[in-house]
């Protein structure tokens, strides 16, 4: 590996795109061999309206999620602990837990920045689609509860006539 004394630019421009069946989409943008990191990778994560992603854990690696946009779940650890994170929040993943991330949203995307301590972005990300199941009883309800929370908010002062 060579050393720079620079930084280095990497505009995220999708040819590092990996489109999984769950219809979420993995942009590796800093990762080795592409920048000469070490310990370290950062990529970005798409998930559209109604989607979730298939659950997973890394085998070796901590991971942190950057909510940017949308209304997400993060399930985590082996009962699938429900976190709801909003656009501005991170999230801790320690290496060898489960997680999956559920857009609440049937419409509107989640839009994710994953900084991982693996150089390669996801040479250690092992799916877990045994946990499907469990992830699918409790998806209904995190967004019919998402919906009620939606409806339940005030949309701004409201004027009265004299």
């Amino acid at each position: 590996m060579s050393s720079i004394s620079t930084a280095v630019h990497r505009p995220a421009t999708g040819t590092d795109t990996h489109i999984h069946d769950d219809g979420s989409a993995n942009t590796a943008v800093i990762y080795a061999p592409a920048v000469p990191v070490r310990s370290v990778s950062a990529g970005r994560m798409h998930i559209p309206g109604g989607k979730t992603t298939t659950p997973q854990r890394h085998r070796t690696t901590e991971a942190i999620l950057t909510i940017i946009s949308g209304y997400s779940a993060i399930l985590s650890g082996h009962h699938l602990e429900t976190a709801l994170p909003r656009p501005g929040d991170m999230i801790y993943i320690p290496p060898e837990t489960p997680y999956c991330v559920v857009n609440l949203s049937l419409n509107a995307s989640v839009l994710i920045l994953s900084f991982r301590g693996d150089p390669g972005f996801s040479a250690d990300v092992e799916h877990l689609p045994g946990l499907g199941p469990q992830v699918l009883r409790q998806v209904d309800k995190l967004r019919s509860d998402h919906m009620h929370r939606l409806m339940g908010r005030r949309t701004g002062h409201v004027r009265r006539t004299r």
